[in-house]
C-alpha cells in the first residue's frame, strides 16, 4: 500500500523541496505539507495546508526568558489544530517529518503516539562555548546567554519523543547532547549539481558586470552581510589587498541585514555593512555590492570567481559553500570545525586561520596570480560534492531513511485526544 508522509515546516518548502518531489516521482509516496507561509509555488501532487500560530492569551510583551519557547508552543498548537481540522480528508499518515526548531511536531507526539516522527535537527546552542554564539567584538548580553537552555527546550523535548532524527553535517550533529547522539543520523539534503556546475557565462546572464573584463575577481556571498559569516574579516582583507594591487575587484552578494548574531544590538540602528565600510577608506569603485541575486546569477558569480571567500563561526554551514564547490570554484575558507566537514586543506580548497588577516591577504594574492596551479583543487571540489552531497546521492538515502521509519498501515487516524 502506498505510504503517506506528512511534512511540517514554518515555510514551504524549506529544505524539504527536493526530497518531497523525489518521494512523489520516484517512490510512489503521497505527500502532505503543513506550513505557516509559502516561499515557492506548491509542487504538483503535494497536498498543502496552512497552519496559524495560536494567539490565545497573547501578551503585549512576552517574557524575555521564555519568549522563544512561547512562540514555538503557539506553533505546536496551531499545527495540531490544523491537522485535526483536515485529518478526515486524508489517508492515515505513516510518518510525521519536520524541522524541530519550530516545535511543529510536539503535540502530535502525544496525540498520535502510534505514528512515527522524524525530526530535522539543525543546531543546538551551547551556553558554555561563546565562540558558537557570537564574535568577541559583539558579545551576547549575559541575560541572552542565561536563557539559552530555554531556547533549547523544544529541541530537547523533541529528542526525547521523536522516533529518530537527522542532522545535515557531522559538526551539526555533534552540537547535540551526548545522551541523544545515537538517535541522530547524518544526512545531507542534497545540492543540485546540474545547476551548480562550471560553464561559460554568456551575455544573457542575469549577472550584469560592473567591473572590468580583465579584473581579478574575489567573491563573497552570504544570506546576510553579518559577523557570523565574517563579512568584516573579508572586507579587512579585501582592503589590504586593494592597497597592494589595483587589478583586483571584489564582488559581494547578500542582504544588507543581520540574520544571525547579536551585532545589531551594538550598532544602534546601523547596518553591519555600513559599520564595516566605516572602518577603512574603501575605493568603492572596486567593491561591487549586488544585494540579493537569483540562483542563476549566483551560479555565474561562482563561475567567474578567481577566489571565493567563505567564513563562519562554529555554526551551520551555508548552502553557498556547497554550491560554490559544486561549481568548481576555488574556495578560501576559515579553518573551523564545520568547514572541516567539507574542505580538506590543499585537496579541495584552501583553509586559513579565521582571524589572521595577513594570512588571508597572502593567500588571496597568491591564488589570483596562480590560477592554473589550483585547477586540480577546483576539480576535486566538484567531485567532493557530486560524490557525497549531490541530489542524486542524498535523495535516495533520505527517502530510505524516511520510509524505513514508517508504521504498518492503519484504517484510520487514532488519537489519544478527544474533544
Amino acid at each position: 500500500m502506498k505510504k503517506h508522509l506528512v511534512f511540517f515546516h514554518q515555510n514551504y518548502p524549506a529544505q524539504f523541496g527536493p526530497i518531497t518531489q523525489f518521494l512523489l516521482e520516484e517512490c510512489d509516496v503521497d505527500v502532505t505539507f503543513f506550513s505557516e507561509f509559502i516561499a515557492k509555488p506548491v509542487y504538483p501532487g503535494i497536498k498543502h495546508y496552512f497552519y496559524k500560530r495560536d494567539t490565545m492569551h497573547t501578551p503585549e510583551t512576552p517574557y524575555f526568558f521564555t519568549r522563544y519557547f512561547e512562540q514555538e508552543a503557539r506553533s505546536m498548537y496551531g499545527v495540531y489544530k490544523a491537522f485535526e481540522a483536515v485529518k478526515e480528508q486524508m489517508e492515515a499518515p505513516d510518518a510525521f517529518i519536520g524541522h524541530v526548531g519550530f516545535g511543529n511536531l510536539m503535540l502530535l507526539h502525544v496525540a498520535y503516539p502510534n505514528i512515527p516522527s522524524i525530526g530535522y535537527f539543525e543546531i543546538f546552542y551551547n551556553p558554555f562555548d561563546p565562540t558558537s554564539l557570537s564574535r568577541r567584538q559583539f558579545p551576547v548580553p549575559k541575560e541572552n546567554i542565561l536563557r539559552i537552555p530555554l531556547r533549547n527546550a523544544t529541541q530537547l523535548i523533541e529528542l526525547e519523543y521523536c522516533t529518530k532524527g537527522y542532522s545535515p553535517t557531522p559538526y551539526q550533529k555533534s552540537t547535540f547532547p551526548t545522551a541523544y547522539q545515537d538517535k541522530i543520523s547524518v544526512l545531507f539534503d542534497g545540492v543540485n549539481t546540474e545547476l551548480y556546475k562550471p560553464g561559460e557565462v554568456t551575455s544573457q546572464s542575469e549577472l550584469k558586470p560592473t567591473w572590468p573584463a580583465d579584473a581579478k575577481l574575489i567573491t563573497y556571498s552570504a544570506r546576510g552581510l553579518e559577523s557570523f559569516r565574517g563579512f568584516d574579516v573579508f572586507m579587512d582583507a579585501a582592503y589590504k589587498l586593494s592597497q597592494m594591487r589595483d587589478d583586483v575587484h571584489f564582488i559581494i552578494a547578500g542582504d544588507y541585514q543581520t540574520h544571525y548574531g547579536p551585532e545589531a544590538m551594538h550598532l544602534k540602528g546601523k547596518s553591519f555593512k555600513d559599520h564595516v565600510l566605516e572602518q577603512h577608506p574603501f575605493d568603492l569603485s572596486r567593491f561591487h555590492f549586488l544585494h540579493w541575486i537569483s540562483e542563476p546569477a549566483l551560479v555565474d558569480l561562482f563561475r567567474i570567481s578567481h577566489c571565493h571567500f567563505y567564513w563562519t563561526i562554529p555554526f551551520t554551514l551555508s548552502w553557498s559553500l556547497f554550491q560554490s564547490l559544486s561549481t568548481e570554484t576555488l574556495v578560501l575558507a576559515s579553518n573551523s570545525a564545520p568547514v572541516r566537514d567539507l574542505i580538506v586543506d590543499g585537496e579541495n580548497g584552501i583553509l586559513f586561520d579565521p582571524y589572521n588577516v595577513d594570512e588571508i591577504v597572502e593567500k588571496m594574492n597568491e591564488i589570483v596570480d596562480n590560477q592554473e596551479k589550483y585547477v586540480p583543487l577546483r576539480k576535486a571540489a566538484r567531485e567532493t560534492i557530486v560524490s557525497n552531497y549531490s541530489l542524486q546521492v542524498c535523495l535516495p538515502r533520505l527517502a530510505d531513511f524516511y520510509l524505513s521509519s514508517t508504521r504498518a498501515p492503519m484504517p484510520n487516524i487514532p488519537s489519544l485526544i478527544t474533544s
